[in-house]
């Protein structure tokens, strides 16, 4: 199953880009509709039809992050993994695929170096920190680490494989964040929509 087209295409458009400047959309189309709430919706469908066995061999855990694999679309050539905490200690990473990352639930830090030495003296050239519906992309070769609140979730779509590293999870570990996850991002919808009913009344004004 592949996400909803309505905030899927523009992303799998943000995959094809490179890091150039010259490259950046000034306003990519994902941004311009509120998108939160469909992918929330459509990732707890997924984790309810999840093939646990299937899915905790394409999975991984380790470096402090577990991405979950969820589905794939070989003719576009992405892949769809939803990345929460896991274990072992904080890493600095550098991706080999291009990956696009939908902010879901709780919050995330990211640092990223400029080189290995800066890695070494742990000074960081970008420190930000990401919350819900926040959106960035992440190219081959950046060094950056990131470290998750236990509640946050993230959608990362990439290119072929697993954006996570560290070892592929068993079935019951699979099975058992799937049910963690789930209670996470059903919260989250209540949160969301609770919010956008106070709003409502005030836009009708």
């Amino acid at each position: 199953m592949s996400l909803p087209e309505s905030y899927l295409k523009p992303v799998v458009q943000l995959l094809a880009q490179t890091a150039s400047p010259f490259d950046v959309p000034a306003d990519p189309e994902i941004f311009s509709e509120s998108w939160l709430e469909p992918a929330l919706r459509h990732a707890l469908s997924l984790l309810d039809e999840a093939d646990v066995e299937k899915n905790a061999a394409l999975s991984s855990t380790g470096g402090g992050l577990t991405h979950l694999f969820l589905t794939a679309d070989d003719a576009d050539d992405y892949a769809v993994h939803l990345r929460i905490a896991g274990e072992g200690d904080l890493t600095v990473r550098e991706p080999q695929e291009k990956s696009v990352v939908l902010t879901l639930a709780g919050t995330m830090e990211l640092e990223a170096f400029r080189h290995s030495a800066d890695v070494a003296e742990d000074t960081p050239w970008y420190v930000r920190q990401f919350v819900p519906e926040n959106i960035y992309a992440c190219h081959p070769g950046t060094l950056h680490s990131v470290e998750q609140s236990e509640e946050a979730a993230q959608l990362v779509i990439s290119r072929n494989g697993t954006p996570g590293q560290g070892r592929a999870l068993t079935a019951d570990e699979y099975r058992e964040a799937l049910g963690r996850i789930r209670t996470v991002l059903g919260r989250t919808v209540e949160a969301h929509t609770a919010l956008a009913l106070e709003a409502a009344p005030g836009e009708s004004r």
